[in-house]
């Protein structure tokens, strides 16, 4: 059986990883000429900032696939949850925040968080090792333009930068729009995906050689809805730098995008970590990222287009989890789904 999995992100290499390890032949589509998404990119720097705040959830879906993957090393220390502050709010309110990153969800629990051992970066590194190892073959700087259906309405071929690739089946772990637009070259609904509606943020990765936010891991301020937390660890911090004079802080404006809400999160650092301007080394501002692509109860079933032989992957599809875990959650589940239906 050939699966074709469209979208080199960490939902489209969970699903390409499972598919292989299913019996699969495996093709990975990627339009960019580097796979991993946005979790890839990093600033050139002495210091380790990933791109964002990336907790990594302990029985979380990421790192429940890593172990599988026999991955060494992967759990950093643990996050000290104890400490984080929060401002206007209970702590169990700030954590929730924390878990969904999101100022409108209150999950039900809260779970530990350890720092990711080499960055996030690194566990996506993992992931594209893993694939290899299993024979996924990667196609990375390709465009996927359209989808053909065969007379029984199964998906019978890919149009990859122009060429005709025949398949079995397909996981879309592409952005809903994207996902929307290749459903609809080969005249399926996309009503449910046309409806997501993105949330974007204003977020502030800063490398400190000073400690301003001690004695606090964290804070969360509800009015304004931004979160920032100390991901500090010694594998983070230049060689020859004393890693307890040291902060790696990650902040996001949960509340909106743009130079002003950008703004915000400076202005809540100055009031909260009295000195950080001066004691910055390294820094990356943002002042529009995707956070969600779409809101909770806009989340779309994996199933939708089963019986065309086509499943859908990311963050936006239906999961227990939230962010990198339901997209890693969500990535297997469309595999398992396909490999049943087949």
């Amino acid at each position: 059986m050939r699966s074709i999995v469209i979208g080199g992100g960490v939902a489209g290499l969970a699903a390409a990883i499972q598919l292989a390890a299913d019996g699969h032949e495996v093709m990975l589509v990627e339009r960019r000429d580097i796979l991993g998404g946005r979790v890839r990119m990093r600033e050139k720097s002495r210091w380790l900032l990933d791109p964002g705040l990336h907790l990594l959830r302990r029985k979380g879906a990421m790192n429940q696939l890593l172990r599988k993957l026999r991955a060494p090393r992967v759990l950093g220390p643990r996050w000290d949850e104890r400490n984080f502050n929060p401002i206007g709010c209970d702590k169990r309110r700030a954590l929730a925040a924390l878990t969904a990153m999101s100022t409108e969800l209150m999950p039900d629990k809260t779970p530990q968080f350890v720092i990711p051992r080499g960055g996030w970066s690194s566990l996506v590194g993992r992931m594209i090792a893993a694939a290899n190892q299993v024979g996924v073959t990667f196609d990375p700087g390709s465009t996927a333009e359209s989808l053909k259906l065969d007379s029984s309405g199964r998906v019978s071929s890919v149009r990859i930068s122009g060429k005709d690739i025949e398949c079995d089946a397909v996981v879309l772990a592409t952005p809903p729009s994207v996902s929307a637009r290749l459903l609809e070259s080969a005249g399926l609904d996309t009503s449910p995906l046309d409806a997501c509606t993105e949330h974007r943020v204003a977020a502030l990765d800063v490398a400190l050689e000073g400690r301003p936010m001690r004695p606090f891991s964290g804070l969360f301020d509800e009015e304004s809805g931004i979160v920032a937390v100390d991901m500090t660890s010694p594998d983070r911090i230049p060689e020859g730098v004393d890693p307890d004079s040291c902060t790696i802080l990650h902040a996001v404006n949960l509340s909106g995008h743009g130079p002003e809400a950008l703004a915000e999160i400076k202005q809540l650092l100055d009031s909260r970590c009295s000195g950080w301007r001066n004691m910055t080394s390294s820094r990356r501002s943002t002042e529009s990222i995707l956070l969600h692509p779409c809101s909770h109860e806009q989340r779309v079933d994996a199933t939708a287009y089963i019986d065309a032989g086509i499943s859908l992957a990311g963050a936006h599809v239906i999961s227990d989890y939230y962010l990198s875990d339901a997209a890693v959650d969500t990535g297997r589940a469309a595999a398992k789904a396909l490999t049943k239906n087949h």
